[in-house]
């Protein structure tokens, strides 16, 4: 048996559909996008990567397919994976893979990266997958073969083996001080774009049962002889008598096929109708189709779906105006509720609206969330000739499981199937009846914290016009878990014009994997595009990937709302970075490019010790690359020689009256900052906001220094203060070492973030030092509080440490059952 369990599938949440594919022996494959987030659903369904034998990339390459796929590596090295392996239908793989090399690195990991080109197949003892690249121009071929041409595709994989060593070349996992990946890789590298990469699936054969009886009969003696019948083989006995295997095995049984076809656009939908236009159907069981958002649901696709409609196929389709806009994570869903229950306007409600295709589903009636609005894309609804019971949407947990049958004489076999861990989708009414009601909250309820909510916005609201805001995107440290997301911090700053109008300023401080899922299942469709417009700066701290790998897509969405302003955003980094950025929109959108304004975080120290970057190793074009008989690197002298016109237009874009950074004591080229905002054109009034990034206690350069007297004080508190040592040792702070920050730097005002994933409690606050700071306030998931409340939490303080007891007794449970690999 063969289970297929969909992770994701597209909503608020997570963007792109992934299967997994398991063998009865619990060998998996994932197939689909590695979107932002994935790992977290993995997370939240107990899906480990033990056996995770290959990861099948499907569709066009951009950063929303495999957004999530650095952190997942990651995460499956540390859980003791020894071996992945990548497929996708070009070598443009080699160019992304290579693009993380600054901020990717595990020793003891062997990752392979593989090319399958069109009609080329993998095969194990488990699975044979047969690639379909398709494109939507002529040229592909052409496109692959110069780029195996030029040599790069060497180069690239020379820098992917040194990102993952066989063993640790230095005394720190830190790919930015190994000098032999800072390489310049030429745009020319990037190899063949615009197509898209589908599977075909088959299984082996399974052998028919050994009939012991009719061997006897036949006289075959038990031994090596019934192993080798047993293995299909003929034998002869002693007598001369042949004995063919068919003669004592009942007859084979077979799977049936499966594809996984992935259209990005409609122009791709031609080119499908062509290639599968005389595609042999019949033992094909099941197609997964990976709709695109710019596939519109119309004749044309309809078309493409009469190909294949055969009684025994089942259709299983994904789309974002088809598939349910469902709660991915429910364990931090039910955390918000908690919390909004507490305090109602500081949350709110997770968004599970979602405007559905009125042609799929007149033409495939299914059951819809209630009140759910559907919009009709063409004058005239579609027909198909596959039938309603055949087609199904394509949606989390809700699986099948492949049966064999004997050709010619049964049925396939495909029935329901989930993993032992799948829970059913639960809507925010029935979260909240069932994990807040028997807390007994004062002054909470269904009606006052839910109905009455729903479409309310609590950031940035009409009550909230001339006040600083935060939102807490993201408060855990390491990698997501199923209760808090990785860090990222969005902060609001209004500035008040001479006419007395009003515009935001609001920046993103760090921004972990899937950051923008957060934004879009917290705030308002409608909301969104003002709150992209009003983000004029996002600032990364360090390197490590759970404060960055959330980015590009932000990058990406706030040009899809500015892209028709003249508009600049500023990207303040580490040097690494912007490689990063430069490369990766080469590849996916190079007019982006045009749209940042970057400067290094090296450039904003106070003083003019600057340090100096160090000059790229060049890549021939042959693909090799070395240091040409240096013995040391050479070091960019231009690198240290700051831009002062655009630091001098970035203070005067974001009125600003200075912005400094400090090092952080943490790994190679980490920051905290410092930012001073005026608040007002008609007087000299102004916001101190300092970030500590991740860091040690910095009292000299942070404390003492460029955050001296800050308004607001936003530090990383990692770890408990009995755990003062791993604090130490991971080069981290304590809550009592981040209040001592707090009380050297006379900091108004303290929020802590960046908690140790565990559980959505409270942090231990015993043995807590004085605070001299007005106000102090633990960051959740979600928060969202006005600089001029920050301290109301502190009234709920006792709740807070009381709500979350059913996630502390589900962990301790985790605990003790050991949960391996599912």
């Amino acid at each position: 048996m063969y289970q297929l369990i969909p992770i994701t599938h597209p909503c608020l949440d997570t963007k792109q559909p992934l299967l997994l594919l398991q063998s009865d022996h619990g060998d998996k494959y994932f197939f689909g996008k590695i979107g932002e987030g994935s790992q977290r659903a993995c997370n939240e369904s107990k899906v480990k990567f033990g056996k995770l034998n290959g990861i099948f990339l499907t569709g066009e390459m951009d950063y929303s397919c495999i957004g999530g796929l650095p952190g997942l590596i990651l995460t499956a090295s540390d859980q003791g994976k020894k071996d992945i392996s990548i497929f996708y239908g070009s070598n443009i793989l080699d160019y992304v893979v290579s693009t993380w090399r600054y901020f990717v690195f595990r020793f003891g990991l062997d990752l392979k990266v593989s090319t399958l080109k069109n009609s080329e197949c993998y095969q194990d003892s488990t699975i044979t997958v047969k690639s379909i690249v398709i494109s939507n121009s002529a040229n592909v071929d052409q496109c692959v073969q110069q780029h195996q041409s030029l040599g790069f595709t060497n180069g690239l994989k020379n820098i992917i083996a040194r990102m993952f060593p066989e063993v640790n070349p230095t005394d720190e996992q830190d790919p930015s001080a190994n000098s032999t990946l800072n390489v310049d890789i030429p745009p020319e590298a990037i190899g063949a774009k615009n197509l898209t990469t589908s599977y075909e699936l088959t299984f082996p054969a399974v052998r028919g049962k050994f009939n012991v009886e009719e061997a006897k009969r036949l006289g075959v003696p038990k031994g090596r002889l019934y192993a080798e019948l047993a293995k299909g083989n003929s034998i002869t006995l002693e007598d001369g008598t042949v004995i063919n295997s068919d003669q004592v095995l009942s007859e084979t049984r077979n799977f049936g096929k499966v594809l996984v076809l992935d259209i990005p656009s409609n122009k791709y939908i031609p080119r499908f109708i062509d290639e599968f236009k005389n595609y042999p159907t019949d033992q094909l069981s099941a197609i997964y189709y990976f709709l695109g958002d710019e596939v519109t649901i119309t004749d044309d696709l309809f078309q493409f779906f009469d190909t294949f409609s055969d009684d025994q196929i089942q259709h299983y389709v994904s789309h974002s105006s088809i598939s349910p806009n469902t709660i991915a994570y429910e364990s931090a869903a039910i955390a918000t509720l908690k919390l909004k229950a507490l305090q109602v306007e500081s949350y709110n409600i997770p968004i599970t609206d979602r405007v559905y295709s009125r042609e799929f589903f007149h033409c495939f009636p299914k059951d819809l969330p209630e009140g759910s609005s559907l919009v009709q894309q063409q004058e005239h609804v579609p027909s198909c000739l596959v039938k309603n019971e055949n087609m199904h949407v394509f949606e989390k947990m809700k699986g099948i499981a492949l049966e064999p049958f004997t050709v010619g004489k049964e049925n396939m076999v495909i029935h329901e199937s989930q993993l032992p861990t799948a829970k059913q989708s639960s809507t925010i009414d029935e979260l909240y009846e069932s994990h807040v009601v028997p807390l007994c909250i004062e002054g909470s309820s269904l009606e006052r914290t839910v109905h009455e909510q729903v479409h309310v916005n609590n950031f940035d609201n009409k009550t909230k016009l001339n006040e600083i805001e935060i939102i807490s995107l993201g408060t855990g440290s390491a990698l997501p878990s199923k209760y808090r997301n990785v860090i990222s911090t969005l902060v609001k700053i209004p500035y008040t014009e001479v006419d007395g109008t009003v515009v935001n300023r609001s920046i993103l401080l760090d921004a972990g994997e899937n950051t923008l899922g957060t934004i879009h299942r917290t705030i308002p469709d409608i909301d969104v595009p003002k709150l992209f417009r009003d983000v004029k700066l996002i600032y990364l701290s360090h390197l490590h990937a759970d404060h960055h790998l959330g980015i590009a897509s932000l990058i990406k969405e706030w040009y899809k709302h500015n892209k028709h302003t003249a508009d600049k955003l500023y990207v303040i980094t580490p040097w690494q970075y912007n490689i990063f950025v430069r490369e990766w929109f080469s590849l996916e959108d190079p007019a982006i490019l045009s749209r940042i304004e970057y400067i290094s975080c090296e450039h904003l120290k106070a003083g003019d010790d600057i340090r100096k970057q160090t000059k790229p190793l060049s890549m021939d074009v042959d693909g090799t690359y070395a240091t040409k008989g240096r013995k040391d690197l050479e070091h960019d002298e231009e690198s240290a020689v700051k831009d002062t016109a655009k630091i001098k237009k970035l203070m005067q874009n974001l009125r600003l009256m200075s912005f400094r950074t400090c090092p952080a004591i943490h790994c190679d080229w980490a920051y905290c900052n410092s930012i001073s905002f005026f608040l007002s054109a008609r007087s000299k009034e102004l916001f101190k906001l300092s970030y500590s990034g991740d860091t040690r206690p910095n009292f000299n350069q942070f404390a003492r220094g460029i955050g001296k007297n800050s308004d607001l004080l936003i530090h990383e508190a990692t770890l408990e203060n009995e755990l003062k040592v791993e604090a130490m040792k991971k080069r981290h702070s304590t809550i009592n070492e981040a209040i001592k920050v707090s009380n050297t730097m006379n900091a108004r005002k303290l929020l802590l973030t960046h908690f140790s994933q565990r559980y959505p409690k409270v942090p231990n606050t015993n043995r807590s030092i004085k605070l001299n700071a007005r106000e102090l306030c633990f960051a959740f998931d979600g928060m969202i509080v006005s600089f001029n409340e920050l301290g109301k939490q502190q009234d709920k303080i006792d709740l807070l440490g009381s709500i979350f007891v059913e996630e502390e007794n589900d962990a301790k449970k985790e605990d003790v059952k050991g949960l391996g690999n599912i």
